[in-house]
């Protein structure tokens, strides 16, 4: 449940930025060109490194890495709601999309591992659902939370909703994923 809460979130803030544009724009001062940005930042360092995180976890424990990049992203998440500029923001988006990339891989590392060769199928098969719900609700939890700006916070709330979800992933893994290194 842990690392489906993780990539849930993370394939979320894929998308779900591209509806929080023009408030992003209007409360940041930020033209297109630096809107943009906010949105390539974050997808261009996550693709690029992904494959890094994968070693990462490899070299230095799936778990370990698992939980420094949902602190990360978390914390990243935060740093994006409190952003005072768009450079600002453009810089806590490309931290973002590297705890992303050093996050999602350990997910399917750790599947490969835990379960036994027969077994894998069926649990590759759950995270399946989740990438596909992502791209379905990231639209619309998005819509939500910009047009229902809970406690003023507008915009910012489309990162602030990834804080109690970071926080649920990251207990979850501490609790749930094996404490050997794997």
């Amino acid at each position: 449940a842990a690392m489906c809460l993780a990539v849930l979130m993370v394939q979320l803030d894929t998308t779900i930025v591209t509806l929080a544009l023009r408030p992003i724009g209007d409360a940041l001062g930020a033209g297109v060109g630096l809107l943009q940005w906010i949105v390539d930042a974050y997808t261009v360092v996550y693709a690029s490194f992904i494959l890094v995180g994968g070693t990462l976890g490899d070299r230095l424990g799936r778990r370990r890495v698992f939980l420094v990049g949902v602190a990360g992203f978390t914390l990243m998440s935060l740093g994006c709601a409190l952003a005072w500029s768009s450079p600002a923001l453009i810089v806590l988006r490309v931290l973002q999309g590297l705890t992303a990339a050093v996050l999602i891989p350990q997910g399917f590392g750790v599947i490969k591992q835990v379960f036994p060769p027969d077994k894998i199928a069926q649990a590759f098969a759950a995270f399946g659902p989740v990438l596909g719900l992502s791209a379905v609700v990231a639209p619309i939890i998005g819509g939500l939370l910009v047009s229902a700006d809970l406690f003023g916070w507008g915009w910012r709330a489309i990162f602030l909703v990834n804080i109690p979800v970071g926080v649920f992933a990251f207990v979850g893994g501490v609790v749930f994923l094996p404490k050997t290194d794997l």
